[in-house]
């Protein structure tokens, strides 16, 4: 028994001090004598093996190296962060301080480097704008109102980091350049003026059909799909260009923007001490009925909510003013758009999408 203590005192004093006995030496302070490695001692004590004193050294060995490799670790990180920035300040047009070495030569390495990666941003987006121009969709589908197809948006800023003169490294206007991803604004133009070859059918004589008939989508299954199908997706396309999607857990989707905008119309008319506008007023009051009879089952999916907010906008005769109420909150606005999106990218962005929009007022729909 006293062989066993003798032989755990060692092993503690052993640990304690960072540094072991031999195997030799633990053998002989735990039997006496005659206790080999990796053997018995007398009272049953065990012995350290070879191997097993081998591999704790190794693993010794690496933990005294822990805090070298973290120091060059973090030496590496600064370095990276700095060639980031570097390039980060070629490609927004600093390009004209080129990097010297200690002697104040130009280092004409970097400048190449940056001419290079310059070009292969030209060329992605070149392959990113040909991709559009020749896919030929002109529908989208449910996963474009959930904010997951935005290639052509998140190229936008590449070609506006690139599209510079090349004189003086002066950067050209990014909303001057930038047109809704695959001429969605295009899209949605055709879309409303399928609508209305929709109801001129009402002109057709001997068609039989009225205006009250070919607006309603209970007796005309046409127009259901004209409106859901082609309409709010064409301009859930446009409201999606620079549409901030991402977020901490999840991502927004077009209807938080809508309810966001509703909320944010209600502060701005209780600031002002005002009324709501007629605008105003139907649109706050859609995004309630829509909210409270979409509490559970397919109603509840934020794209049917945003289709019934589209035709709720067409049955009030009032979509195009809507689109004006959602875009005035600036603060809402930056939220939930980038300023190169289209909604932001100019003062003639939302009056043109408002003028597409109009014509949709003079048919009676009943949606």
């Amino acid at each position: 028994a006293m062989a066993k203590s003798s032989a755990g005192g060692a092993n503690a004093a052993k640990y304690a001090a960072k540094s072991r006995p031999r195997p030799a030496e633990v053998a002989n302070g735990v039997s006496g004598a005659g206790g080999g490695s990796g053997s018995a001692g007398v009272g049953g004590g065990i012995v350290m093996s070879a191997e097993l004193d081998a591999r704790l050294s190794k693993l010794e060995a690496a933990a005294e190296l822990v805090p070298a490799l973290a120091e060059k670790v973090a030496a590496l990180e600064e370095a990276l962060a700095a060639s980031r920035k570097q390039v980060d300040d070629l490609l927004a047009g600093g390009g004209s301080r080129t990097p010297r070495d200690a002697s104040g030569r130009p280092r004409s390495s970097v400048a190449t480097s940056a001419a290079s990666t310059k070009a292969a941003l030209a060329q992605a987006v070149s392959r990113q704008q040909a991709r559009g121009s020749t896919s030929g969709k002109a529908s989208w589908g449910f996963l474009d109102l959930l904010g997951i197809t935005q290639g052509a948006a998140s190229s936008a800023p590449t070609a506006g980091a690139v599209a510079r003169k090349a004189g003086g490294g002066a950067r050209q206007p990014v909303a001057s350049m930038m047109a809704p991803p695959s001429d969605a604004l295009t899209v949605l133009q055709a879309a409303i003026a399928a609508i209305g070859t929709h109801f001129a059918q009402a002109a057709v004589a001997g068609s039989g059909k009225t205006l009250e008939l070919l607006g309603n989508d209970q007796k005309n299954k046409e127009i259901a799909v004209l409106v859901r199908g082609q309409l709010c997706t064409a301009l859930s396309r446009v409201l999606l260009h620079g549409f901030k999607s991402f977020k901490l857990i999840g991502r927004y989707h077009i209807w938080d923007f809508v309810q966001h905008a509703c909320e944010a119309t209600h502060e701005r008319v209780k600031r002002g001490g005002g009324g709501y506008t007629p605008a105003e007023k139907s649109l706050t009051a859609t995004v309630v009925e829509v909210n409270s009879t979409g509490l559970e089952g397919p109603a509840a999916n934020p794209n049917i909510k945003f289709r019934s907010f589209v035709c709720c906008g067409l049955n009030h005769a009032q979509l195009h003013d809507w689109v004006a109420v959602l875009t005035t909150d600036p603060e809402t606005m930056g939220k939930f758009y980038e300023a190169w999106a289209y909604v932001r990218s100019s003062e003639q962005a939302l009056p043109q999408m408002m003028e597409a929009l109009r014509p949709l007022a003079g048919y009676k729909f009943a949606l």
